[in-house]
């Protein structure tokens, strides 16, 4: 199944290149795993953008034994409720051959919904004769096979310990003596005096370890000659091993990432590899037996191996006759679209949120409560690619997504007072920030960990039992923001504060660059003519305790944080005199008597906050009084539409009250539901959706084209949120179906490791994806695995030529890994994207 060549050319160093050659192809299949404090949605699949989804399932089905499928009982339930009908079967295999011929040409027989029904049936019964994949195995999982051991644990626990101790990032405070140097000499340094496989019977493996190539190249190279690989079979068998530590694997492909955008070359996944290799060759020669040689040989029948069957074709249109379904349903609902329905000729209130699927139960209860108020959907980020550095410390975080680089620095400063009192409250906050340091130092250190509990525990009595009777109290988690806010205007290093001695980078934005950034919200957001008095430009964060994975609730445009510094910025730009003359002298008019406001939408506790409100003019206070009124309906209606998710009975009194504890509950697995179910991307007018009820499934983005007249805003759209939204949907898609290798397990179990990840119990791997909390009641899964289906309101020409422009962003649809409609505003007309820019009409 793999693309790359298998021959190299004269000169280019022979079989070392092809082993080289390989090794760097099967790491680009790894994706990258942030670390928690930051935690991204990712495309678990992103190294195989290059193949159809088909067959990238397969390759992973032979590399892992888990194809990208939920078991086939999943979706004969659907087709038992009626959720799937026989017309959607019929289509899904239709649309599969006309998406994927390449797979079906190497298949005996035909296929069709017959044959699709009959395999069915004889599942059911469980007399079907099924195509077993011989999944490629380590050398530790065949010693386990034929000799019982557990080797195969022992190696990704060992491989564990040096990752956590190499990669750690303050958590500990005894250092790795090698961390200078790089992954792979660190790892043999340590491997060289460390006895415990010598004890456990693999003899002299320090000796042998001494014995390799002292750089991961060569030491590759001649790991595998040592096994007697050859081309067509590493390349599975590579993946593999990277597979069996696909935690640290993800976490060693971020560093790579961010020292490649730094434009430093990283080669520490490679070198991850050939240590995961080295244990299968040591085991081999240390530890192993003819035997062992002999069932490792077996398993090589040929070349290489065929993943691709016939049952795992019919597996896969049975999913995709699910997508079909929800499509037709999808499709429905937009083709009712009344686009006059709602609109006023000048809102009362235009409130743009993010394209978040939780967004929509909000915007749809806000105009619920207030007809004559406009909702808009834009990524949460609000344009503004920031690093914002909170007030006393020198440096900040990315607030944008992570596909986009923070192009300015904007610091938090305090709002009033003069310098004593600036100077004071710096002085109070770094005192605060070094005691905990010490302290936390002080809890992690050896002597300490013991008599801590029994000296200083007892200090924490009013805590536990605050936390554990007293959820109502949510003090110590309400981000609190009195006196400060973000300072725009441009700062040099050291001027910054007259009372800060430490070096800083420069902040603030240039008058020039602000403009340009308004102008550029202005227009993607689709904001003209008819201004409101108050634009509420909505952020959204997430608020939970004793949660390592609280940044998997944030907002994914702001690179998982919460989006309040970003609607804060914008808002203080769009307000600004200044930059509103120079708007207005390049065509773009906003009222005197418009006032942008930044708020954030809790999404654990749908209460919303408003910022920055003594800033706002005395002539919008009635305004800004009646939006509060407004806001708050709106919040207690979504709590209670979202009560019924979270296991909460509406129809009891306290309904309010029980969702707002979520918040503070330290016991609680399950604050909220975050993005669990998303299944599409509406882009097009709010005219196409306002009104209905989409459950919490869709992404929603404001777009119309008569405004985009150059397609700045459709490439903008096709190149940046739909990537995001696709990485968000395959994320969860992947926790789902592939639990086991792309979901991180019972978060009840989690230990945290090095602050950059976790592990389920007290070590092994790191786990990566998300909780089986986030996407399963404890009795059913909650989220239905979909892959993402984007909506346009754009003509089929429009779209292809974005596409023409950006072929890595047509292949992700050319490959199945995203499904793509055109329609016309009034979601008459609808076209799907089949391949190669050919479409085909769908009848709504």
């Amino acid at each position: 199944m793999s693309n790359e060549p298998e021959v190299v050319a004269a000169g280019d160093g022979g079989e070392q290149a092809i082993w080289l050659k390989k090794a760097q192809a099967v790491c680009k299949r790894i994706p990258p795993l942030w670390p928690l404090q930051n935690f991204v949605a990712v495309n678990p699949y992103l190294g195989f953008s290059n193949l159809h989804f088909l067959q990238a399932s397969a390759m992973l089905e032979g590399a892992s034994n888990q194809p990208p499928l939920m078991p086939v009982a999943f979706y004969q339930k659907k087709l038992q409720a009626g959720r799937v009908l026989e017309q959607d079967l019929e289509e899904a295999l239709a649309l599969a051959k006309r998406q994927a011929p390449e797979c079906f040409e190497d298949l005996e027989g035909a296929v069709t919904v017959t044959h699709l029904k009959l395999w069915l049936n004889l599942r059911e019964e469980k007399s079907a004769p099924h195509e077993a994949v011989e999944t490629v195995a380590e050398v530790a999982e065949v010693a386990d096979r034929l000799f019982r051991t557990t080797w195969a644990e022992l190696v990704t626990k060992q491989i564990s310990k040096h990752c956590a101790a190499y990669y750690d990032e303050g958590q500990s405070s005894w250092r790795m003596p090698w961390s200078a140097q790089s992954l792979f000499t660190a790892w043999r340094e340590s491997a060289l005096i460390d006895a415990s496989l010598e004890v456990m019977g693999w003899k002299g493996v320090r000796q042998w370890v001494a014995g390799l190539p002292s750089g991961p190249e060569a030491a590759l190279e001649y790991l595998l000659e040592k096994l007697k690989m050859k081309p067509k079979q590493a390349d599975a068998y590579l993946h593999r091993l990277l597979l069996s530590i696909v935690g640290w694997s993800g976490h060693v492909q971020f560093k790579v990432r961010q020292n490649g955008l730094a434009g430093f070359p990283d080669s520490s996944l490679l070198q991850l590899l050939t240590i995961r290799l080295a244990y299968d060759v040591a085991l081999m020669e240390c530890w192993g037996s003819v035997r062992l040689s002999q069932g490792w040989q077996n398993q090589w029948s040929g070349e290489g191996k065929q993943w691709l069957n016939r049952d795992l074709v019919m597996h896969y249109v049975l999913h995709l006759a699910g997508e079909v379904a929800y499509q037709r349903q999808l499709v429905a609902g937009l083709s009712q679209a009344q686009p006059t329905r709602g609109q006023v000729k000048r809102p009362k209130v235009q409130a743009v949120f993010c394209i978040d699927v939780r967004s929509e139960v909000m915007r749809r209860a806000l105009e619920g409560v207030a007809a004559e108020t406009e909702t808009r959907g834009f990524a949460g980020f609000f344009g503004m690619p920031i690093e914002y550095i909170p007030f006393g410390q020198q440096h900040g975080q990315a607030q944008c997504p992570v596909l986009l680089s923070p192009q300015f620095k904007v610091r938090e400063t305090l709002a009033r007072g003069d310098e004593k009192e600036k100077a004071r409250a710096l002085a109070n906050h770094r005192s605060f920030r070094q005691f905990k340091y010490a302290w936390n130092a002080f809890k992690s250190s050896a002597i300490s960990c013991f008599s801590f509990v029994e000296t200083l525990g007892i200090g924490f009595a009013w805590k536990l039992f605050q936390r554990s009777f007293l959820n109502h109290l949510r003090a110590e988690t309400v981000p609190v923001v009195v006196n400060r806010k973000p300072n725009v205007h441009e700062c040099k290093g050291n001027h910054a504060h007259g009372h800060d001695h430490h070096a800083v980078a420069s902040t603030g934005i240039a008058l020039a660059d602000q403009v340009r950034l308004a102008k550029g919200a202005i227009k993607h957001m689709g904001l003209s003519g008819d201004y409101a008095r108050l634009v509420l430009l909505c952020a959204h964060g997430s608020e939970t305790v004793n949660n390592p994975f609280a940044a998997s609730l944030e907002c994914g445009a702001c690179g998982g944080h919460s989006g309040d510094a970003n609607a804060r910025v914008a808002a203080e730009i769009l307000n600004q005199v200044e930059v509103r003359k120079a708007l207005a002298a390049d065509g773009v008019m906003i009222p005197s008597d418009t006032w942008f406001l930044a708020g954030l939408h809790n999404t654990t506790t749908d209460e919303v906050k408003l910022y920055d409100l003594e800033s706002v003019p005395s002539s919008h206070v009635g305004d800004l009084e009646e939006l509060r009124a407004t806001l708050a309906e709106a919040s207690q209606r979504v709590r209670r539409e979202r009560a019924l998710t979270l296991g909460i009975r509406p129809e009891r009194m306290g309904v309010d009250g029980k969702v707002l504890e979520r918040a503070a509950d330290w016991s609680q697995v399950r604050p909220e539901w975050g993005l669990v179910n998303n299944a599409a991307f509406v882009v097009g007018p709010r005219s196409m959706t306002r009104g209905l009820n989409l459950g919490s499934r869709c992404f929603l983005h404001d777009y119309s084209r008569e405004l985009d007249t150059d397609l700045q805003t459709l490439e903008l759209i096709l190149t940046a949120p739909v990537i995001v939204t696709t990485w968000i949907n395959l994320q969860y898609y992947g926790s789902t179906v592939n639990h086991g290798l792309y979901g991180s397990g019972n978060k009840v179990l989690h230990n945290v490791v090095g602050t950059v990840g976790v592990c389920s119990g007290t070590e092994g791997d790191l786990r990566s994806g998300l909780p089986l909390q986030s996407v399963h009641d404890g009795k059913d899964w909650r989220h239905d695995p979909l892959r993402l289906s984007v909506f346009i309101a754009a003509s089929t020409a429009d779209i292809g030529l974005i596409l023409e422009k950006h072929p890595e962003v047509q292949q992700l649809f050319d490959h199945g890994w995203i499904h793509l409609f055109a329609m016309d505003a009034q979601g008459k007309n609808f076209h799907r994207y089949l391949r190669d820019n050919v479409w085909m009409p769908v009848q709504a």
